[in-house]
């Protein structure tokens, strides 16, 4: 088994392999490279752009911290798998720990997998126990967990106090009294 992931770890991957991303932000998510020959504009959560692998090693900041998110692989004899991308990419940690605690999948189920549902983190927040939640918010999923509690609390989606407070309590201790009513100010606007 070590021998067939060392083999998974040097995969070379075609820089013209298609990757579908996905927005992963509550705004617009914009990006033009510096020669101008490739621009992504994803305006809403959710939509999805066919980028090259080659220009995608540009985004590789957006993809760690989970601004877009790798959500299908269209290789011509459909051997690259999400997770091919992610060891070629060096952000395997990131999509290893979304596996394992969003999708609920070990380490040789998650190279099967074909499709990310931009919608899955969402869901995992609205549906798991504080346990969960607590686990990803230990893992390299922490941001993006907290990013997109806030915009479910903002949405009066997330009511759960259990992770109301993890969030609090991550905050600064300066800021944490006052998160959630700035938070809720505003939304009023």
């Amino acid at each position: 088994m070590s021998q067939e992931r060392n083999q998974r770890k040097r995969k070379l991957i075609d820089r013209d392999t298609e990757v579908v991303i996905a927005n992963n932000t509550y705004g617009m998510f914009v990006w033009e490279s510096r020669n101008g020959d490739t621009s992504i504009v994803l305006d809403e959560h959710g939509d999805e752009e066919f980028i090259t692998y080659g220009e995608l090693r540009k985004l590789k900041k957006y993809l760690t911290n989970m601004d877009i998110v790798i959500t299908a692989v269209n290789s011509e004899e459909g051997d690259v798998s999400i997770m091919d991308i992610a060891r070629g990419l060096r952000i395997r940690k990131t999509y290893e720990d979304y596996f394992k605690i969003i999708e609920n999948l070990d380490e040789d189920e998650a190279e099967d997998v074909e499709n990310i549902d931009a919608d899955a983190i969402e869901d995992f927040i609205l549906d798991s126990d504080v346990d969960d939640y607590k686990e990803a918010f230990d893992s390299s999923l922490k941001e993006t967990i907290i990013e997109t509690s806030v915009e479910l609390y903002k949405r009066h989606e997330l009511g759960d106090h259990g992770k109301i407070r993890l969030i609090q309590k991550s905050r600064p201790e300066d800021e944490r009294g006052d998160f959630w009513s700035d938070i809720d100010a505003s939304n009023e606007d």
